[in-house]
C-alpha cells in the first residue's frame, strides 16, 4: 500500500464504513449483476483464462444495493460523482436503491458495445446502463474539454466534442481471449473517458468492486489515486502484483493535449447592432443561393460567436419574419405591400419591432409605437423573447 493506492481484499460493505465522510472525488461501481455471470465464460470460450472464486451478488439484490450505495453517497464529496454500471436485468433494483438514497441523477448513459451473446428467440443484448449520480443536482466536477476542443470536427464537419458529450457511447469491448481475467472486464477506453471527465489529477477514484482492477489501473495511469475493494482473494493477489509495478501518472505523458479555441465573443452579451447584422447577412447570403450550413459558419467567424448563439438568433429571425408577414397580410396599404416585396426592408422593420418589444415592458407603450394589438404583442413576447 502506498500513498497512490489503497486497495483491500475485503467486502466493500465492511471496508467502505472505514472511509471518512466527504473524502472521495469519484466512485466507479460495476457491481455483480446478479445473473450468474460467472458462467459467461462458456459463451466466449475463455473458461480456462477466468480466475476462479468470482463472488456473486446476494439474492436480496435491492437491499444489498441500497447498503453499498448508501456508503458511496456518504464518502463522496459534494463536488464528486458516482458512476454505476448496470445491465438491464437488475436495473429496476438499482434505480430503486438510488431513489431510496435520495441521490440526484445527472445523466443516464447508454454504453453500446460491439458484441453480445447470440440469441435466436429474442434480441441480442449489446448495451449497458451507466447511471451518473451526485449528492446535489449540480456542481460536480466535469472537465468539458478534457478530450476535445470546441473547434475540433470530423470529416463530416461534425463537432467531435458534441459527439463525445452525447449520452450514448459507442465503445468496443476488449476482445482478448488469452488474457487472464476475473469474469467480465470493462474496456480501458470506457474507464479513461469517465475518469478524465469526472476527476482531476491527484483526486481519489474509488471502485468498490474492483474485479479486473481496470478502474485502478486507468486511474493510476492518469495520475489519480486508486482506492477500492476486491473480495475474490485469487483475483486480488493476481492483480495487485500488476498494480505494484505501475508507474503513477505514466499515461499523462502520451495523453492528448487538447487545444481550446473558443469564439472571442462567446459568453458576452450580443449587441442589437450585431443581431441586426446577423439577420441581414443571413437573408442576403441565402437569397444568393448560398448553402445555409456554409452561411452559418461564415456568420460564426464574422461575428465571433458559437454555432448555437448564431442558431438561436436565426431561430428568432424566422419566427419574427413569420409574425411580420402575418401582420402585413392583414394590412393591404401600399407601404406594406412594398415591405412584402422587399425582404430587406421587411427585415429592418421586423427587427425594429423586435427591439421595441424586447426592450420595453409597457405593452401600452409598445402598442402606441408599433400599432400592434395587445394580444399580438403578448404573443410575440411569449413565443420569441
Amino acid at each position: 500500500m502506498t500513498d497512490n493506492y489503497k486497495i483491500i481484499n475485503e467486502d466493500c460493505l465492511i471496508g467502505l464504513k472505514e472511509i471518512k465522510d466527504d473524502s472521495v472525488n469519484l466512485v466507479v461501481a460495476d457491481p455483480p449483476f446478479g445473473i450468474n455471470e460467472a458462467t459467461f465464460g462458456k459463451h466466449y470460450k475463455r473458461k480456462d483464462n477466468v480466475i476462479d472464486g468470482y463472488v456473486h451478488a446476494p439474492e436480496n439484490y435491492e437491499d444489498w444495493s441500497y447498503e453499498w450505495i448508501k456508503e458511496c453517497k456518504r464518502i463522496i464529496k459534494n463536488t464528486g460523482t458516482i458512476y454505476i454500471i448496470s445491465g438491464w436485468s437488475k436495473l429496476g433494483e438499482i434505480l430503486n436503491a438510488i431513489k431510496k438514497n435520495n441521490l440526484h441523477t445527472i445523466n443516464h448513459v447508454i454504453w453500446r458495445y460491439n458484441f453480445g451473446v447470440f440469441t435466436q428467440k429474442k434480441y441480442v443484448t449489446s448495451h449497458y446502463h451507466i447511471l451518473v449520480l451526485g449528492k446535489q443536482k449540480k456542481g460536480q466536477t466535469f472537465n468539458t474539454y478534457c478530450r476535445f476542443g470546441p473547434q475540433e470536427k470530423n470529416e463530416k464537419k461534425q463537432s467531435l466534442l458534441n459527439i463525445d458529450l452525447e449520452d450514448v457511447w459507442y465503445i468496443n469491448k476488449e476482445f482478448a481471449p488469452d488474457q487472464i481475467k476475473n469474469s467480465n472486464k470493462l474496456p480501458e477506453a470506457l474507464l479513461e473517458k469517465i475518469i478524465l471527465y469526472a476527476s482531476n489529477q491527484g483526486d481519489i477514484v474509488l471502485d468498490p468492486f474492483l474485479g479486473n482492477f481496470t478502474t485502478a489501473k486507468v486511474a493510476l495511469n492518469l495520475g489519480r489515486k486508486a482506492w477500492g475493494f476486491e473480495l475474490n482473494k485469487e483475483s486480488f493477489d493476481y492483480f495487485m502484483t500488476i498494480i505494484a509495478e505501475l508507474e503513477f501518472g505514466k499515461g499523462l505523458e502520451t495523453l492528448k493535449k487538447v487545444e481550446i479555441i473558443k469564439p472571442k465573443k462567446q459568453g458576452k452579451k450580443i449587441t442589437d447592432e450585431d443581431k441586426l447584422g446577423i439577420f441581414k447577412d443571413y437573408e442576403d447570403l441565402v437569397t444568393k443561393k448560398k448553402n445555409k450550413k456554409d452561411v452559418t459558419e461564415y456568420l460564426q467567424k464574422k461575428y465571433e460567436r458559437g454555432k448555437f448563439a448564431i442558431k438561436n438568433i436565426l431561430d428568432k429571425q424566422v419566427i419574427l419574419k413569420n409574425e411580420m408577414f402575418k401582420r402585413y397580410k392583414k394590412d393591404k396599404t401600399t407601404t406594406n405591400d412594398t415591405y412584402l416585396k422587399d425582404e430587406g426592408l421587411l427585415l429592418a422593420k421586423l427587427f425594429e419591432t423586435y427591439l421595441i418589444i424586447s426592450n420595453t415592458d409597457d405593452n401600452k407603450e409598445i402598442k402606441k409605437i408599433t400599432n400592434y394589438p395587445t394580444h399580438e404583442i403578448k404573443n410575440i413576447r411569449k413565443n420569441i423573447l
